[in-house]
């Protein structure tokens, strides 16, 4: 998914037009940003497992010459459920709660810089399994939820052979 979010800056648009689709795609539905057809993605920068998060993204948006600020701390589960963590007064709670609370910090901190922060989840089960539903409370967080699929754009393969592989022929029946 990292790498998938970094082919997403406009500097990869040339290379692999195809895949630069994609995965312009898969960072827009994750910004909340559907609507992205007339937005650049810039400077795309990705953390793993920064402050325990899974990914923490940053990248600048621009529409029309203007360019906003976006953070994106990104949860992935993929069979695994939601656990406690310890925050930072010693308690455990939920580790979206703890994450994000780290990541809301962090961005604090860039007093200087107006961040519009994200928050998603994306697990590889379903939505229509009966096991996504474990996954409901991390919209209590302000967490989007996404099952792995839905991050595609349509079943169109790419000129990548990397992104090929992960996307459409892991756990899929038929490729």
């Amino acid at each position: 998914i990292s790498w998938c979010l970094r082919r997403a800056d406009v500097i990869c648009k040339d290379e692999k037009p195809i895949l630069y689709s994609h995965c312009r795609y898969m960072l827009a539905m994750l910004l909340g940003l559907p609507d992205y057809s007339n937005l650049l993605f810039r400077d795309v920068k990705v953390w793993k497992q920064d402050q325990k998060i899974d990914l923490r993204v940053e990248v600048d948006v621009e529409q029309m010459g203007k360019i906003t600020k976006h953070a994106l701390l990104i949860e992935n589960k993929y069979y695994t459920g939601l656990h406690d963590a310890t925050d930072d007064d010693g308690e455990r709670r939920n580790q979206l709660e703890v994450y994000k609370k780290k990541f809301e910090a962090h961005y604090a901190d860039k007093s200087n810089e107006d961040w519009k922060l994200h928050y998603a989840l994306i697990t590889c089960i379903e939505r229509n399994d009966s096991k996504f539903e474990q996954y409901r409370i991390a919209e209590k967080f302000g967490f989007n939820l996404f099952s792995f699929y839905e991050l595609l754009e349509n079943d169109i393969q790419t000129e990548s052979d990397l992104f090929n592989e992960f996307w459409y022929r892991w756990g899929d029946p038929r490729f």
